[in-house]
């Protein structure tokens, strides 16, 4: 039986193919899988804590929680304790983690517009467009 090609199981390859290659261009980096999410989270959300990443990362807490302490003692990371709720703790990006974000974040903003050279900027647009629909109707059916 031969299955017939559908959109969403190219999505899925797509997606599939974009995650290998972020964590290929991340491992050739030096950085970690597990401290690749978190480093481009608190790049875009400084002063974030260990729970947004998780919801972010579809991750359990306490995975987060252990990547920390290793981003931490790895010097990525600091710490400060959340003035509205001294229970909680804002995360934020170190010197060096700011770099190796930055770094990465470069790596990947290349291989995007290596993307949209092969595709063209217009059918980007489209594409996107028609991506978003999907995904809005996907979460209402």
């Amino acid at each position: 039986m031969h299955r017939r090609k559908t959109l969403m199981r190219a999505v899925a390859r797509a997606r599939r193919a974009w995650e290998l290659h972020v964590r290929e261009i991340a491992l050739s980096a030096g950085i970690p899988e597990s401290y690749r999410t978190v480093l481009m989270y608190l790049y875009r959300h400084p002063g974030a804590g260990q729970r947004s990443i998780a919801e972010f990362a579809e991750i359990t807490a306490s995975a987060v929680n252990q990547t920390v302490k290793s981003m931490l003692a790895d010097g990525y990371l600091c710490k400060e304790t959340d003035e509205s709720d001294k229970r909680n703790s804002r995360l934020y990006l170190t010197e060096k983690g700011e770099e190796t974000a930055a770094q990465l974040y470069e790596k990947l903003n290349v291989s995007d517009d290596a993307i949209t050279a092969l595709i063209g900027a217009e059918k980007e647009a489209e594409l996107i467009a028609l991506l978003e629909n999907v995904a809005a109707h996907i979460r209402g059916i």
